[in-house]
């Protein structure tokens, strides 16, 4: 089982445990930002996507390619903007 990140545009970006305590450029999160993060659990959730939510932050738990690419056809039926991008780009690596 995979678990691809959710954040919203905007956002701060919360501690995520996973992430290393220190880290340089070479450390990236790939991960999925969207405009509407309540209507893109929503959309995933009626399609039944188990989606894990807590303080820091939402994960989308897939288990294939096609049960990825499943997941982006359901946001594209609601038509639900996304992208692909480093969550961490955003975060000052020192």
């Amino acid at each position: 089982m995979a678990q691809l990140p959710i954040m919203e545009k905007g956002r701060s970006l919360g501690c995520q445990a996973e992430w290393p305590l220190f880290y340089m450029n070479d450390f990236s999160r790939l991960g999925l930002l969207v405009p509407d993060l309540e209507q893109t659990l929503r959309a995933l959730k009626a399609r039944g996507y188990l989606v894990h939510e807590n303080e820091q932050g939402c994960l989308l738990e897939v288990d294939s390619r096609d049960h990825l690419n499943g997941a982006f056809a359901a946001l594209a039926e609601q038509q639900v903007a996304y992208e692909l991008a480093d969550l961490i780009s955003c975060v000052y690596q020192g």
